[in-house]
């Protein structure tokens, strides 16, 4: 038979589904790198305004244009623009574990333990050291 018979009708979709999450991972591992260059411009502009002691205002330029805006509000804006752009790299991030998983898969591969494991963020280590801390005061306590 001049057909293509099931068994490679499988493996024609397996392969063509595997292509296009590749294709969707690098496109996500691109947008991450292009939101990272822009969250370190952002905390870039934070250092040089947080740095200038003197001016009330700074220029900044919006579009096409230079604006002189008060320092405060200014800051403001780049501080929020810093959260959306972590918020959107976490997202992005998340996604990009997802379909790295399924990609895995696909391919018959195992997924590493501890694939899904997050970074420990500032509060969280202060949890565990105020934690630790009342660990020890307890174990102060009941050992004498």
């Amino acid at each position: 038979s001049s057909g293509i018979n099931a068994e490679d009708g499988v493996y024609l979709q397996t392969f063509k589904q595997s292509e296009n999450l590749g294709e969707e991972v690098l496109a996500d591992q691109q947008q991450i790198v292009e939101l990272d260059k822009r969250r370190q411009a952002t905390r870039e502009a934070i250092r040089a305004v947080r740095k200038d002691k003197e001016s009330r205002k700074m220029w900044v330029m919006m579009g096409d244009e230079f604006v002189k805006v008060e320092k405060e509000m200014l800051k403001e804006w780049l501080e929020n623009d810093q959260k959306v752009l972590d918020k959107e790299i976490g997202s992005v991030r998340d996604g990009l574990k997802d379909k790295v998983q399924a990609l895995k898969r696909l391919e018959g591969e195992e997924i590493p333990s501890g694939f899904f494991l997050n970074a420990i963020k500032k509060n969280d280590l202060s949890n565990i050291s105020s934690v630790g801390k009342v660990k020890e005061r307890y174990l102060d306590d009941i050992n004498g």
